[in-house]
């Protein structure tokens, strides 16, 4: 029996270990040698699209749907992206932590 190398390509309703569901378009991408479920989001009312990348192995399980469903379960669901607050206060604290570094150098060579 001969093997066809099929790509997954379907809108879907993602059941996520952790009791987390996700509705929206999937399909299979490698990144750097391991294989992803790519997932995008569509937009709802209430937040833009989004792509999120999910092993397959965190993947509880998936019903292959019809673009209309998918769409509407994510205005039900209401699933958000990381936010950019997350990053700012990341990024503060590696600003903070390089001034003191390089406060504590300077001080050093006086």
């Amino acid at each position: 029996m001969e093997t066809e190398n099929v790509k997954f390509d379907s809108w879907c309703i993602v059941e996520l270990f952790g009791h987390n569901v996700l509705a929206g378009k999937v399909t299979e991408q490698v990144i750097c040698g391991q294989a992803y479920v790519r997932i995008d989001v569509p937009k709802t009312s209430k937040c833009p699209a989004f792509t999120r990348y999910q092993l397959p192995t965190s993947i509880y399980g998936m019903t292959p749907v019809e673009e209309d469903y998918a769409c509407r379960m994510a205005e039900q669901i209401q699933a958000q992206p990381v936010t950019s607050y997350a990053h700012n206060q990341v990024i503060s604290e590696l600003i903070r932590e390089k001034l003191q570094e390089m406060a504590k150098k300077s001080l050093v060579e006086i």
